[in-house]
């Protein structure tokens, strides 16, 4: 089946050669070239992201000799054949995106599939040592997350995750309060061990 988006995302790469997925996704839905998909928030943002990326990966098929599209969830980009270098020939996620049959999967499925990613993303993660913060830093920290005094991990879990789902760059956040965000908890974290 031909994605319907491949036009769409063809001309945004020729207006812009570098995009993200999240980025890309955010531009069509402002375009109105893709709508709601799913009552289940989480469902349709998952139908979104498979749309956008089986629409790119068509797409690189398409282009294919004379172009090259490089994909990667943090890196989109229309490069030409002369200047690029021969991209991974073993990619485990088009075969994914490519099936149409991961397009109507359960919650429980893409439960899976986000725990997974973030395993991953976090194993790929530079590791910064993050030391206990000082006690008044702490304080004020603890003060901007709306946390108790002796917080425990668990109420620090929970927050972290509803501040993560209302900063993330895939639900219109922004990438900057994200990242200070995930630096902040990292900090709290060791502060509570």
């Amino acid at each position: 089946m031909v994605n319907p988006l491949i036009d769409e995302i063809f001309y945004l790469l020729l207006e812009q050669p570098v995009w993200k997925v999240h980025t890309l996704a955010s531009a069509l839905s402002e375009s109105g070239k893709i709508e709601s998909l799913d009552a289940d928030p989480q469902k349709d943002l998952f139908k979104r992201n498979f749309l956008v990326m089986n629409g790119l990966y068509q797409l690189q098929a398409q282009l294919a000799p004379e172009q090259q599209l490089e994909i990667a969830s943090l890196h989109i980009e229309l490069i030409s054949k002369q200047t690029s270098n021969a991209l991974e020939s073993h990619d485990p996620l088009r075969g994914y995106y490519l099936d149409w049959q991961n397009f109507d999967t359960t919650s429980d499925e893409i439960d899976a599939l986000l725990t997974d990613f973030w395993q991953r993303f976090s194993s790929f993660s530079p590791k910064k040592a993050i030391h206990s913060l000082p006690q008044q830093q702490l304080i004020q920290l603890q003060q901007a997350w709306q946390l108790p005094t002796d917080f425990s991990e668990k109420q620090l879990q929970k927050r972290w995750r509803q501040l993560a789902l209302k900063h993330h760059p895939d639900r219109q956040g922004c990438a900057i309060e994200f990242k200070r965000i995930q630096l902040e908890y990292e900090q709290l974290k060791a502060s509570c061990s």
